[in-house]
């Protein structure tokens, strides 16, 4: 009695290319290991500009009037978010795509009474 074994079949490994149509990404074979490392893609920096005023004013020898404004992102410079889990699937057509911003600038007041 003979036994059938069928290769299982193999997926085409997914290619990713730069601009210049340079090799960048290639999924390794299925039971081997890639090359890419740990960590490999790392999302854009992060900055930004955070500054306070305050002004106090004395009311008596020990009543003290405080007024302040804090100053979130002054430069209102934005921040790019990383990409997505879904977006880091070599084989999603949105691969590496970054879809989202965060940092606009705020003002916050607040005053105080010290006694």
């Amino acid at each position: 009695m003979s036994h059938l074994c069928r290769e299982p079949t193999q997926p085409s490994p997914i290619k990713r290319f730069d601009a210049q149509g340079n090799l960048l990404l290639v999924n390794p074979k299925p039971g081997t290991i890639g090359t890419l490392g740990l960590n490999p893609i790392v999302g854009p920096s992060y900055s930004e500009l955070d500054v306070n005023l305050i002004k106090r004013v004395r009311i008596a020898e020990t009543k003290e009037f405080q007024i302040r404004v804090d100053a979130i992102n002054v430069l209102n410079h934005p921040n790019f978010s990383d990409p997505t889990t879904a977006n880091l699937n070599i084989n999603s057509t949105g691969f590496g795509s970054i879809t989202s911003t965060t940092g606009s600038r705020m003002f916050l007041t607040s005053l105080r009474l010290n006694f």
